[in-house]
């Protein structure tokens, strides 16, 4: 990518202590270095550190491949092209590739990404349109970087001549743009799935860059005499915005019914039991599921009851939510996969917390539910002693999401749990596996403990078994009671999942 920039500035060196070399060099390249640090620092506030990183760190190396493939290898994707060395004294180079260049393609593959949503793009549809979105920016981009030599970009690269069809610029460089942006589109699907455009902050600072990246290319294409270039970009952009909101999503709408889950895989049991098609929005550490015209969003927010209090606040004031998921027994009266209704709350003590009575009323209604007091801790109350004592405060159950959402005022909360263990059936060495905060255990700690105890294998097949009965009895009452509290069974198209069984 050739991108305008100013040239590195000479540092004064006298009087103090000298900079490292990437300093200036970096300085120098401010224009994409900033956006870049924007962008990844948005990113982060976001998403988390999880999958911000990997995004960033993908999204470089796909861009100094192409980059380095075209001007070191075949010539693919970009069509054959050079830099020129004296052109690039001062920048950070790896083999040969300018580092600043690479980083640009990332933050505005994100910008794109992210205004699509705003219009209501989803899917490959709007992977399709990134690209051609960055298509559409390099159509003004290249032609006045080419003539750095003439203002104070300078002279850094060049094509084989006779090969520029486009103000000089090759065509095979649109083609290689088209592939590259759908190639990191894909990667920012993968990384943060694919939210849409509700999201403010990111939303606001993709739209300051790309504004900003038209409207200086826009003024030096006029002042360079490539001005056409300008115009065939707007138009192009035009036209995507156009393609965007023709197939787009509805805006979404404040939900009549959200269901929360702690783990992904609840979440998902809930979400194939109602069927639909489901639209994924990544923020702030959780993930919220809004079901295409249904009114109902499944959120998986983590365990335990801190992440469950900052979900709640991010909730619509006033918006009914379902806590639904697995528990723990107390005693063996109660099997794995029986669905049972809170009707009480305990929170680790003798205290009881109020639940919505209307909301309570309904799920009772649910067949072949057990009512079940349940006591809401903090952690994972796998110790028999720890289970007696929340037995004895009148518990029949425990759980550690549900204090999070009732701590939250102005919220409507009920509760539908599913047993997975009890004390004849512990979790035994895998209840530390899911790690507070965190929406499933990762593979790598399985396998190690596996490692370190092999007769646990026996044990983590038969809790996968009990997992796999337990959330099939979830989402089979999940899919009975939503269309009840959402109160238009039969006009949404309410499926339950083929296998998942009524609860009982």
């Amino acid at each position: 990518m050739r991108r305008s920039a100013r040239r590195s500035p000479s540092w004064p060196r006298a009087g103090g202590p000298e900079l490292p070399a990437f300093v200036p060099a970096l300085a120098g390249r401010w224009y994409a270095v900033l956006p870049w640090l924007l962008t990844a620092a948005v990113l982060v506030r976001t998403f988390g550190w999880r999958r911000a990183m990997p995004l960033l760190a993908g999204g470089y190396l796909i861009a100094w491949l192409a980059e380095w493939g075209s001007t070191a290898g075949p010539g693919v994707p970009f069509g054959v092209y050079h830099y020129r060395p004296s052109g690039l004294r001062s920048d950070l180079r790896v083999l040969g590739v300018p580092l600043f260049d690479s980083l640009s393609f990332t933050w505005l593959a994100v910008a794109a990404f992210t205004a699509l949503g705003k219009l209501g793009s989803r899917g490959l549809t709007r992977v399709v349109l990134t690209g051609i979105t960055l298509v559409a920016i390099d159509l003004v981009v290249d032609p006045v970087a080419l003539r750095g030599g003439r203002w104070w970009l300078g002279s850094i690269y060049t094509y084989p001549p006779g090969s520029g069809v486009w103000y000089g610029v090759s065509l095979l460089n649109y083609v290689g743009w088209l592939a590259v942006g759908v190639a990191v589109a894909l990667w920012i699907r993968l990384c943060l799935g694919d939210y849409p455009g509700s999201l403010r902050l990111p939303l606001t600072l993709s739209a300051l860059l790309l504004l900003g990246v038209m409207l200086q290319s826009a003024v030096l294409a006029a002042l360079l005499g490539v001005g056409p270039s300008a115009l065939a970009a707007l138009a192009t952009l035009l036209i995507t915005g156009l393609l965007a909101r023709r197939g787009a999503w509805p805006a979404p709408r404040p939900p009549d019914l959200l269901v929360a889950c702690a783990l992904d895989s609840e979440a998902a049991a809930c979400r194939r039991a109602l069927g639909g098609a489901w639209e994924r929005d990544p923020a702030h550490g959780l993930v919220r599921w809004r079901r295409r015209g249904g009114g109902v969003e499944v959120w998986a927010t983590g365990t335990g009851p801190d992440r469950a209090r900052s979900a709640a606040d991010l909730a619509p004031h006033g918006a009914r939510v379902l806590v639904a998921g697995v528990a723990g027994a107390l005693d063996d009266s109660w099997a794995t996969g029986t669905v049972a209704v809170a009707s009480r709350l305990v929170a680790g003590g003798p205290g009881p917390m109020g639940l919505d009575p209307a909301m309570t009323a309904e799920l009772g209604a649910l067949p072949l539910a057990r009512p079940a007091t349940i006591a809401s801790v903090g952690t994972v109350a796998d110790d028999p002693g720890e289970r007696l004592r929340l037995r004895s405060l009148g518990a029949d159950l425990v759980e550690m999401e549900m204090a999070g959402w009732l701590s939250v005022p102005g919220l409507s909360v009920g509760g539908l749990r599913v047993v997975l263990d009890r004390p004849s059936e512990p979790l035994g060495p895998f209840a530390g596996l899911v790690a507070e905060g965190r929406r499933g255990a990762s593979p790598l700690p399985v396998m190690s403990l596996v490692a370190r105890r092999p007769g646990s294998l026996a044990a983590l097949i038969l809790l996968g078994r009990r997992q796999r009965r337990a959330l099939a009895q979830l989402g089979g009452a999940v899919a009975q009671v939503v269309p009840l509290l959402v109160g238009d069974e039969g006009e949404r198209g309410w499926a339950v999942e083929p296998g998942a069984g009524p609860p009982g």
